[in-house]
């Protein structure tokens, strides 16, 4: 595909042809102008040649001739202004076409130049759009990455308390003789079997109870009171 030429030379075209165009308009108008006084030449110069020639016969020759001189000035006047004007004409009618040319591809430079003014408002919404949601994605992680700061350091805070909890049990636990544990395995099995004693009195007294006709809550409100005393008086 051929280069279009730039708009710059389109338009300077445009103005040389309208330039063209008036000066030829002046040239055509000069020509219609001389064209009539062409014809008036060549009827005075043929009337004088016929008044010169009924007078003196040499001044009739020299008439003629002269004439002749003057036709041939007056034709080759009008054979070069015919010349001109059909030179114009033919430059007019390619400057014509070439600013007819000319015309079409400004006429495609301006529709091309607007679809890239459509494209580039569109890219510059798009644009605009994705610089607003990236600004938008950046706060949000800046956000998010402010709260896992937060969580890092909380966690971190609460590693180190259990960290910290974690040896100060282990060094307690170096104090510990290692019958302790021995002496609390036998103290459950002791409160075990007390406990199973417990449940042989309680339902040994509910027994005694329903035989006595006693009521057993009072009774064992009793029983509790008494080992209360009994206890404070040994404390005593």
């Amino acid at each position: 595909m051929a280069e279009l030429p730039s708009l710059h030379s389109c338009l300077y075209m445009q103005a040389e042809n309208e330039r063209i165009t008036a000066k030829y308009k002046r040239l055509k108008a000069r020509y219609n102008e001389l064209v009539p006084k062409t014809s008036s030449h060549r009827d005075n110069a043929t009337s004088a040649t016929r008044v010169a020639a009924g007078s003196v016969e040499h001044k009739a020759t020299q008439t003629a001739v002269a004439r002749d001189l003057h036709d041939q000035n007056q034709d080759k006047q009008s054979t070069k202004l015919l010349q001109t004007h059909a030179l114009l004409v033919r430059k007019y009618e390619k400057e014509l076409a070439t600013n007819t040319e000319n015309s079409e591809t400004i006429s495609n430079l301006k529709i091309s130049n607007s679809k890239l003014e459509s494209e580039l408002r569109s890219t510059r919404e798009k644009h605009h759009k994705t610089s607003v949601a990236l600004e938008k994605y950046k706060q949000q992680t800046e956000k998010k990455l402010q709260n896992d700061k937060e969580e890092i350091f909380k966690l971190t805070a609460e590693r180190d308390s259990i960290r910290y909890e974690h040896e100060r049990l282990k060094s307690e636990m170096r104090g510990i003789d290692k019958n302790f544990f021995d002496e609390i395995e036998d103290l459950k099995y002791a409160l075990q079997e007390s406990a199973k004693l417990n449940k042989i009195y309680e339902k040994t007294l509910q027994s005694i109870c329903r035989k006595s006709k006693v009521d057993y809550q009072d009774a064992l409100l009793k029983v509790v009171s008494k080992c209360r005393k009994s206890e404070h008086g040994k404390g005593s």
